[in-house]
């Protein structure tokens, strides 16, 4: 097992766990007495950190098929999993904070965002170099 395998699976898993602990809070806000909605951005961060953790559990096979030498698929590993752990906090911030509509109220947490988005893109188009060479 490679150092970028481990680095994102150990991403991955805790991305999971952590998606899955803001479903404690999720099903505690539901249950309170008329059943309110559950607020935004905790649903977002709920679901979000699920998915974001199968994305990086899932790639691992791509790492596996990359051509690049360890040092990218390394970095490409970290991008990714950081991409994650931004856009997770991102979300939760925002939940704490009672945001509704982080675009129209301007939340202070666009650029945990915006480094998400470039971690995230910069990670996956090394791993889609490396996978290109590959074939």
């Amino acid at each position: 097992m490679t150092a970028t395998d481990k680095i994102l699976i150990i991403g991955g898993l805790l991305t999971l766990t952590y998606g899955t602990l803001l479903g404690y809070p999720l099903v505690a806000l539901r249950r309170r007495e008329g059943n309110p909605p559950a607020p935004r951005y905790l649903n977002v961060a709920h679901v979000g950190a699920i998915l974001q953790g199968a994305l990086v559990l899932g790639l691992v096979w791509a790492a596996r098929l990359s051509d690049l030498p360890d040092g990218w698929n390394i970095t490409a590993a970290s991008l990714v999993v950081a991409a994650g752990a931004f856009i997770a906090a991102k979300d939760t911030i925002n939940w704490l904070t009672g945001v509704d509509d982080e675009f129209a109220d301007k939340a202070r947490t666009m650029p945990l965002g915006l480094a998400g988005a470039l971690t995230m893109t910069v990670g996956l188009i090394i791993f889609i170099v490396g996978d290109l060479a590959a074939l």
